[in-house]
């Protein structure tokens, strides 16, 4: 890998805004993602995090700014978003699986579809990862046979199966029951160890404080503090931060 590949953000986000009619849900944010990094977004609800998660593939169009993702500006309206989308995984709250196909032909309708895969390249790759998440033997079943836990795995191995270069998750585990949220993180602590670029929207504070290797504190439309686990979780600067930790930790 060259060093300019090395230096340069993966994903820079340059005085980012977004309003909703006249409320301003974003104010000139501006953050540099880098390879590797994992990045835990937390924050109270209605801070903008998700907003920004949003802005990042352009599912919410930004009222302001650019955001250069591997040196081109998806706010541009000439960019080819579809394309650098299938760059950029997206994990939600809800699984969004469609319900009448098989866990299998789920992983591969994209691959086949968009990145023009065989089928046989598409399933190969597709049970690879299902087996590393514990579920190649649900190849066949549908969506409704599964738990959250298991649609939420499958889910991640949706968006892996297009091979990107970022993972974004939306509160992937706010919507689960407390015992299938562990299995959850144990397939994103993985992909961490795996040094992929992931930038998680999360209210899973034991999770932001092990795998994060930065967490962002947003609050109001803005990024209050940005800090190491260690740092950030030991010794808050932000008052606002402050308040928030002792509600939460």
């Amino acid at each position: 890998m060259s060093d300019e590949k090395t230096n340069n953000p993966l994903i820079q986000v340059q005085n980012l805004g977004k309003k909703f009619g006249d409320l301003e849900v974003l104010k000139d944010i501006s953050v540099d993602v880098y390879k590797g990094d994992v990045i835990c977004v937390i924050g109270p609800s209605g801070s903008g995090k998700s907003t920004f998660l949003r802005c990042l593939n352009r599912l919410e169009e930004p009222s302001g700014g650019h955001i250069l993702f591997e040196g081109v500006d998806i706010v541009d309206k000439k960019t080819d978003i579809d394309k650098h989308r299938q760059k950029m995984g997206m994990v939600f709250q809800q699984f969004n699986l469609f319900p009448h196909m098989t866990i299998l032909n789920n992983l591969t309708l994209a691959p086949m579809k968009l990145q023009g895969q065989s089928r046989k390249e598409a399933e190969e790759q597709a049970l690879r990862l299902l087996d590393k998440v514990g579920l190649k033997d649900r190849a066949d079943a549908y969506p409704n046979q599964l738990s959250g836990g298991q649609k939420q795995r499958i889910a991640i191995v949706r968006a892996l199966c297009m091979n990107p270069d970022v993972m974004l998750f939306d509160e992937p585990t706010s919507a689960l029951d407390p015992e299938m949220v562990g299995e959850v993180l144990s397939v994103m602590r993985e992909l961490a160890e795996e040094k992929m670029t992931m930038v998680v929207v999360t209210h899973e504070m034991g999770f932001a404080r092990e795998v994060a290797t930065r967490v962002m504190f947003m609050d109001g439309g803005y990024f209050l503090e940005e800090n190491n686990p260690a740092e950030f979780f030991a010794g808050p600067r932000n008052d606002r931060l402050k308040l928030f930790l002792s509600k939460v930790l």
